[in-house]
């Protein structure tokens, strides 16, 4: 049994009280003792004097030294007396006095004179001193028989105590404390009985333990089945949120798409409107002619005129068809990189002035300019979609957000080459394509959520926080570059993209030799 156990703990404590009360105990006996010890040799010495008085009263009296110093001797013969002596006023002391404070303690006895004429007066005093080593002696001998046994009780005591608690309590306690012990006791519990038959605090104990655990089993293999389904649950909800997400971020592509058509379509009406107008006026100098020859009333002053008037309209047919087919051709351009996702060789700056072109019409409509400040001219063989998506969302985003509650503002999209080492070639070189509005900037607190998913300003608003989370992922993934964005509030926002440059690669010469067959 450990140094730390309850039956060693309730002994010593057990026996520390008795220890206590005993040393109470001997205390007080000790003094009761000694109070009659001192007491019965007081009552000794007072008899033996009380015979002796006469005879002290006539040695005294007739100044018979030889007799006081024999009663005297008489006295201190006694066990319970340690020193005896005389004091006289007339013939002297009688005996050894202590030299010391002793003398305060001692019994005096005052002695008379035995002549009736004189009137019984005082011839002397008797001083009797107590032999305190005696009577402590004896005390001794007395406690210590009486601590011996005490001692010898507490033993057995302590030995009857400590089998009854390890029999009733400490024994119990082991077997409770070796179940709780039990390896993997919550996951699979014994299913046999701790303490069967026992109906005190320690068989309840024992059975409140037992149902305790069989509860946690029972909440362990809840919990368990809980998890297995949560796993499931949430494998099959981040499987749905991927394909919302997907959905999502193809109906922005689409909805950028619509809002590319609408704008061309606006863009369109013009040219269109003056060809048709163009057209309508050949077709009326076409039946001013025919009417004239007809009647055969055409003059030459008359076909030179209408002849000029149809060049100069199919001049602006011509015109307003080739700006027409330039805006269809960015367009069709633009919405072929987007929607193939096809990896082909393409001139960074030139994708972006295609998607500026088609992103023009909706900036008409702003207060906002745009400036372009581009020298990345390089060709490289990646995803020109990706580019474009990645300039109309910036600019989108600058539109929207970066000028709220202003009425003028600037865009500036930049670009440059710049190399990581010198004498690099393509493979150590790298696009910087940068995004920069002088806007109300973005708060710290949200410049770290910039590029999460569904994060936005504007929730409720027309905003579905994917645009940015769009120019991650293609900057990112579909690009193999980086994209970082930095900001000061009241002072505007820069978004920069890191492309690395990967130069097309160059179609091999086929050498065919023609061999003649003589």
């Amino acid at each position: 049994m450990g140094r730390n156990s309850l039956s060693r703990t309730f002994i010593v404590y057990t026996l520390g009280l008795f220890a206590v009360l005993g040393i109470i105990f001997i205390g007080i006996l000790t003094k009761i003792t000694w109070d009659a010890s001192h007491a019965r040799a007081i009552r000794v010495t007072e008899a033996f004097f009380q015979a002796t008085k006469r005879p002290f009263e006539r040695a005294i009296w007739t100044v018979n030294a030889d007799a006081t110093l024999q009663l005297i001797r008489g006295l201190e013969s006694l066990e319970v007396v340690e020193k005896v002596w005389v004091e006289t006023p007339d013939t002297g002391n009688f005996g050894d006095p202590p030299a010391d404070d002793r003398r305060q303690s001692a019994l005096s006895y005052t002695l008379n004179s035995p002549s009736t004429i004189l009137h019984k007066d005082m011839i002397g005093q008797v001083f009797i001193m107590i032999d305190r080593n005696s009577i402590s002696y004896e005390i001794i001998s007395t406690v210590g028989l009486i601590v011996t046994a005490i001692i010898a009780y507490l033993l057995v005591l302590a030995f009857v105590i400590r089998s009854i608690f390890h029999r009733l309590i400490g024994l119990p306690l082991s077997e409770i404390v070796a179940y709780l012990s039990t390896p993997r006791l919550i996951e699979d519990p014994p299913t046999e009985a701790l303490m069967p038959g026992r109906a005190d605090e320690i068989g309840i104990l024992a059975s409140s333990l037992q149902s305790m655990v069989q509860r946690r089993h029972l909440d362990l293999q809840k919990i368990q089945e809980y998890q297995t389904n949560l796993e499931e649950l949430v494998t099959h909800r981040t499987e749905q949120l991927k394909l919302v997400q997907e959905e999502l971020i193809q109906a922005d592509n689409l909805a950028a798409l619509g809002s590319l058509v609408a704008g061309v379509s606006h863009e369109l009406n013009t040219p269109l409107g003056n060809a048709l107008m163009a057209a309508t006026t050949i077709k009326d100098s076409a039946t001013l002619l025919d009417d004239e020859l007809e009647r055969q009333t055409l003059s030459k002053e008359a076909l030179e005129n209408e002849v000029a008037r149809i060049s100069e309209t199919a001049s602006i047919i011509e015109k307003t068809l080739a700006r027409a087919r330039e805006l269809v051709g960015n367009f069709r351009q633009v919405a072929v990189d987007r929607q193939s996702e096809k990896k082909r060789a393409f001139n960074f700056d030139h994708i972006i002035r295609e998607t500026i072109a088609t992103l023009q019409p909706t900036l008409q409509k702003t207060p906002f300019k745009l400036e372009l400040d581009l020298d990345g001219d390089q060709v490289i063989d990646s995803y020109p979609g990706a580019v474009s998506q990645l300039v109309s969302n910036f600019v989108e985003n600058a539109v929207k957000h970066a000028y709220e509650g202003r009425e003028h503002g600037t865009i500036r999209l930049s670009s440059s080459i710049e190399s990581r080492s010198k004498g690099a070639g393509a493979a150590g070189r790298t696009i910087v394509f940068k995004c920069r509005d002088d806007g109300v900037g973005i708060p710290d607190k949200n410049l770290k959520k910039v590029f999460e998913p569904f994060f936005t300003t504007k929730f409720g608003k027309g905003g579905s926080g994917l645009g940015m989370a769009i120019c991650y992922q293609l900057a990112t993934e579909a690009l193999n570059g980086t994209i970082s964005v930095s900001s000061k509030v009241g002072h505007g926002t820069e978004f920069t993209v890191e492309i690395p440059v990967t130069e097309p690669q160059k179609k091999k010469a086929h050498i065919t030799t023609t061999t003649k067959v003589h």
